[in-house]
């Protein structure tokens, strides 16, 4: 009896693996609010994320803040994709430039990657990584 369960688990997960694939958890491992409590001025201080499964899509938004004064600046709530691998990739766009966001969990740790895209094509892209955790 054994044998046969795993024989039919084995055909079930090889022979299709579409199938395998197909099945989405939620919420994502990256649903919840992170914090950054070293943040400097201008950099990421916390990303909320939101994520739900309907009809076996994963709908996943994402809002991000950066240290201010006196309070904390806060970007609207943006739309996620999912990202090839696992994680998250958000675009937010401001009026002289845009960040994106991707972002990826690691048990208790976000790992952040905003790269700062400017519109004017003469300054250069900008790249900062963050570690973020749970309050």
């Amino acid at each position: 009896m054994r044998s046969a369960v795993c024989l039919i688990l084995y055909a079930l997960i090889c022979l299709s693996p579409g199938l395998a694939e197909a099945r989405i958890y939620c919420p994502l491992p990256e649903h919840g609010t992170w914090v950054n409590p070293d943040a400097a001025p201008k950099e990421l201080s916390r990303l909320e994320i939101e994520t739900k499964c309907e009809n076996n899509t994963v709908f996943a938004r994402i809002r991000a803040f950066t240290k201010c004064t006196p309070r904390d600046c806060k970007w609207g709530w943006t739309k996620a994709e999912m990202r090839d691998g696992g994680g998250l990739n958000v675009v937010l766009v401001g009026f002289l430039g845009a960040k994106v966001i991707d972002v990826r969990s690691f048990g208790d740790r976000l790992d952040a990657f905003v790269t700062d895209v400017k519109h004017d094509p003469r300054f250069p892209d900008q790249v900062k990584s963050y570690s973020l955790r749970r309050p």
